[in-house]
């Protein structure tokens, strides 16, 4: 088969089933499917107990699923319980590949993975142009420059913006996007539409915190986690929170009023004016523009966070009031929530992890008795997490069909 896009597409390797034959996977054998391709093999005894549900249950369920070739029996073992041979069941197919692109104000951070979201190649770049067009024509020759082993057979973009469906569903079953980025000029893009166009792959868009969240609950450190939170700094600060394994819905004004929660009365101000709001202690621009007042010189956040790793005075002073505020934030979200864990992303990550008795402390004032049970872990920070996050949005979207 020629796609006049791609050139000829490579025979799918044997053993890998179509990404199409996924959409046939019933809703309610679903989690079966993502149980497995989260938590690796398991036996019929432990998928049933996991899931909740009786032995004849689960095999009405995955007998299907075998039969279509997307999941495959093991080598005998013995149950654990039974000390029965059994053949624990697994996903089929490791020969899938899926394309993740990040974007920001001026990169475009690409990764291809297997179906489990491993990276296999990645590529960083500049912006060559900012126009829809010109982004989607720079991605595709990033895939061809990573040279996959095999195809990638979708693409998941995240950004930082709140894609809408536009009604209807493109060729590929998935519902059409429009996309606003203020950060690159854009309104109502079809961004989904251009991508696959461009480079001949099934394409989902979403906003990049909550595709970073999915990545983290499946593959990161809230697997197993039914319940946490994620805050990200950079730029931007981000926020998704998820509640018995499912995330809830923020809209564009929810997440900005989280970024200008109040801290700090008393505090510095950031760029919006706001006094001691969580932006003000967290955000680049405030970080940046904070040790580049006491420095008197124009510094990059890894030079602030070396000098503050060094001693630096100064450069102390700015990671300590970071870390303040995000065990200060992660002990508010603990208190109103009821989350016991909170995961920090993004690139002021690091900064942050230079003062940690200083996060200690900010969680110590906002949860003022079992402060212990709190956990905030660090990490990740680069941008080749974020394009992972992305390559799991088309994970969720094409294998999975996860609507959460």
């Amino acid at each position: 088969m020629t796609d006049d896009r791609r050139g000829p597409r490579p025979h799918r390797p044997a053993g890998r089933p179509a990404l199409d034959l996924w959409g046939t996977v019933t809703p309610a054998a679903r989690p079966v499917v993502r149980e497995l391709l989260v938590n690796g093999p398991g036996t019929r005894t432990d998928l049933a107990r996991t899931l909740g549900l009786s032995g004849g249950s689960l095999t009405r369920l995955t007998k299907p699923l075998v039969e279509a070739g997307l999941v495959a029996e093991r080598s005998v073992v013995h149950d654990p319980d039974n000390g029965r041979p059994t053949r624990p069941l697994d996903i089929a197919g490791d020969g899938h590949r899926f394309l993740g692109v990040k974007l920001t104000a001026d990169h475009l951070y690409a990764v291809v993975t297997d179906l489990r979201a491993t990276v296999l190649a990645e590529r960083a770049e500049p912006l060559a142009g900012r126009t829809p067009e010109a982004v989607c024509a720079q991605a595709r020759r990033l895939l061809d420059e990573m040279g996959p082993d095999g195809p990638p057979e979708a693409a998941g973009v995240s950004l930082g913006g709140h894609p809408r469906p536009a009604g209807g569903a493109g060729p590929d079953g998935t519902a059409e996007q429009l996309c606003d980025a203020p950060f690159l000029g854009w309104r109502d893009v079809p961004l989904a539409r251009l991508f696959r166009r461009t480079t001949g792959l099934p394409t989902v868009v979403d906003n990049d915190v909550a595709a970073l969240a999915h990545a983290q609950h499946w593959f990161g450190a809230a697997r197993g986690h039914r319940d946490f939170a994620l805050v990200t700094v950079g730029a931007g600060i981000g926020y998704a929170l998820f509640l018995d394994g499912r995330m809830r819905p923020l809209s564009a004004l929810d997440l900005n009023g989280f970024s200008h929660h109040v801290l700090d009365p008393g505090g510095p101000l950031c760029p919006d004016g706001h006094r001691g709001c969580l932006a003000a202690h967290l955000s680049t621009q405030s970080l940046l523009a904070a040790a580049a007042q006491g420095l008197r010189r124009r510094v990059t956040l890894r030079e602030v966070t070396e000098l503050a790793v060094a001693g630096d005075p100064i450069c102390r002073s700015v990671a300590g009031s970071a870390a303040w505020a995000l065990g200060a934030v992660a002990g508010t979200i603990a208190n109103l929530t009821g989350v016991r864990t909170v995961i920090a992303a993004g690139e002021g990550v690091e900064l942050v992890g230079a003062a940690r008795a200083a996060l200690a402390d900010g969680i110590r004032q906002r949860r003022h008795r079992d402060h212990h049970t709190l956990e905030v872990s660090l990490g990740p920070d680069s941008f080749t997490e974020w394009a992972r996050g992305a390559a799991v949005t088309a994970i969720r979207a094409f294998v999975v069909r996860d609507p959460a």
